[in-house]
Parts: C-alpha cells; sequence; structure tokens
C-alpha cells in the first residue's frame, strides 16, 4: 500500500481534516478545494470500463429512472472446465451512447492513490471502512439515484462536469426509508449550489438530497464514511446470549426482565465487550486496508524483466 498522497488528494484531506474537527449541522461546501482535479479523471473512468475483468458487481447503470441489466452482456468461455466470465462492452457503449448515468463501485480497490487518502481518512475515524464511488452522468434527465438520504457521512468531490445540488432540512440518521423521496418526506430546502470542478461538499448522514447534471456532463467521487462500530443487531445479539446466562427470575414481569437486561447491557463486563469488539472491527479494517492495497502488487516476475 502506497503511503504517498497524490497533490491533489493532500488538498482534499485538508478540507476533510477541518470539518471533522468541527462538524457542520448539516453540510459544509468549498468551491475551488482542487484548482485542476487530476486524480482520476472522466479517461480513468473509462480505463476502468475498458478492464476485460470487470463484472456487474462493480458497475450499475441507470437509464429513464430504470436500473439497466447488464446480464445481455454477460458471457463465459470454458477453459478446462472452468468459466472465464467477460462483458461484450457494446452493450455497456450502446447504454451510455443513449446518456445513461453510471456507477462505479470500489474505486478504492481499483486506486492505489485513492485507497491511501481513504485509508487516512479512516484513521481519524473511530471505527471504519469507508467507500468511494464515482458517479457519472450526461445531460437530459438520467441521474444515478433519485432523491436519498445517506445513512452515513459523505464526502463528495467534484472531478469534471456540473451537478446541482438540492440539499434539505436534516433528518433522523435511519436506515430505512432513505429512498425515493419526495414531497413531504424531503422536506424544506435549505440550500441550493452548483459544483464544478474542484469543488468539495460535506454532507451529513440524514441530509436530504437530489442532483441534477445542468453541464453536458459530471464526474465526481463520493466517499461514504461507514460506520462500522459495533451495532445495535449485533450488541443485541451478544447481549440475548448473556442473558441466557444470568436471566430473570421464572415468571417475572416484562419490566423486571426489562430491568434485569438494562443492567446487563449497562454492566462494566458487557461495555468492556464492546469496546474490545469495537478496537478489533477497526483493527480488522485497518488490515483490510492494507490488503486491498495489496491488490495490484505482484512484483515477482519483475527480476525477469
Amino acid at each position: 500500500m502506497s503511503t504517498k498522497l497524490h497533490k491533489d488528494l493532500k488538498l482534499l484531506l485538508d478540507f476533510y481534516l477541518k470539518q471533522h474537527q468541527n462538524l457542520p449541522d448539516d453540510y459544509s461546501y468549498s468551491p475551488g478545494v482542487i484548482p485542476s482535479p487530476s486524480f482520476f479523471t472522466v479517461k480513468s473512468l473509462q480505463d476502468h470500463l475498458n478492464n476485460p475483468l470487470l463484472s456487474p458487481a462493480w458497475v450499475h447503470f441507470v437509464s429513464g429512472g430504470q436500473s439497466v441489466s447488464l446480464e445481455p452482456a454477460c458471457l463465459f468461455k470454458e477453459v478446462q472446465s472452468n468459466q472465464l466470465q467477460f462483458m461484450d462492452k457494446r452493450f455497456i457503449n450502446k447504454t451510455l451512447n443513449e446518456g445513461a448515468a453510471v456507477v462505479l463501485e470500489g474505486v478504492d480497490i481499483l486506486d492505489d492513490t485513492i485507497n491511501t487518502f481513504v485509508g487516512k481518512v479512516e484513521d481519524t475515524l473511530p471505527c471504519s471502512l469507508a467507500g468511494a464511488v464515482a458517479f457519472f452522468s450526461q445531460k437530459g434527465g438520467n441521474e444515478a439515484y433519485e432523491a436519498h438520504c445517506d445513512s452515513d457521512d459523505v464526502l463528495v468531490i467534484q472531478l469534471s462536469g456540473k451537478k446541482h445540488w438540492n440539499l434539505y432540512e436534516p433528518q433522523q440518521r435511519r436506515f430505512a426509508e432513505t429512498t425515493h423521496l419526495k414531497g413531504d418526506k424531503l422536506g424544506p430546502k435549505i440550500k441550493e449550489l452548483t459544483m464544478h470542478p474542484g469543488d468539495a461538499m460535506y454532507v451529513r448522514a440524514g441530509v436530504p438530497h437530489m442532483c441534477e447534471t445542468t453541464g453536458d456532463h459530471s464526474l465526481h467521487i463520493a466517499f461514504d464514511l461507514i460506520d462500522s462500530t459495533p451495532n445495535v443487531k449485533q450488541i443485541t445479539e451478544e447481549a440475548n446470549s448473556a442473558y441466557d446466562y444470568a436471566c430473570e427470575e421464572a415468571h417475572a414481569s416484562p419490566t423486571k426482565v426489562l430491568k434485569r437486561y438494562v443492567e446487563l447491557l449497562e454492566s462494566d463486563d458487557f461495555q468492556q465487550y464492546i469496546e474490545r469488539a469495537t478496537g478489533g472491527v477497526k483493527q480488522e479494517a485497518k488490515q483490510f486496508r492494507e490488503s486491498i492495497g495489496n491488490s495490484a502488487s505482484v512484483k515477482a516476475l519483475s527480476k525477469y524483466f
């Protein structure tokens, strides 16, 4: 894993650190953070789409408000009983020429310098394995997502073209009913702005937003600052296991059962377990980030050329 940051990403990291130290209530926008972005371009996106090993798991297309199935483009060649899968990119070319939007997942896996940047962002967070997603759209109404709000904070950098954002009043952070927001579910609008190349924005979890491509195209990367801290479901599973060994007396009232359950949750032993679990997840995430950084680092054959 490289430890050297691209000059563009040094500037973006500075912007992020300022937001992290003093988190906005809803969003923070700063024009011209990167004077002329070059670390990831439309050509970079096309190069990744040209990868013969690209599979539908990495890429998503939207046209006419609907997801485009890549099944017609998926083929395989059988070699020694193994299926070597690939996609006929003529289908993707046709889809893009018709104005589709495209989402490329896992950009941190595909680009080592972006992986390094994401690792430095994760170092500032209690427990996170963040994501990096590239969004490309063309003028004409095809957007990757309808109005929605994210469950985690998001760092956005505009790389090419223009993207118009509508931001709405923050709502309670949640994991349900976050997509296809309309009318009252969006709430009052608080800001409209247009992002140009080099502009950066930090959007808090629960802030609904809706985007439109007002230029001939738009390319931006969104860094999802995913919270990997043990969640309520995981904590409850462990608490249920603990209750099996230390439950309330037989025929106790629901109130007494609940009180006993809360006592287990608040006990020093359980709190220490959660701290250890969080530390373990953070360490695993750090090791996984290093593994991502070594996904394109085979050098053993270098001695032969």
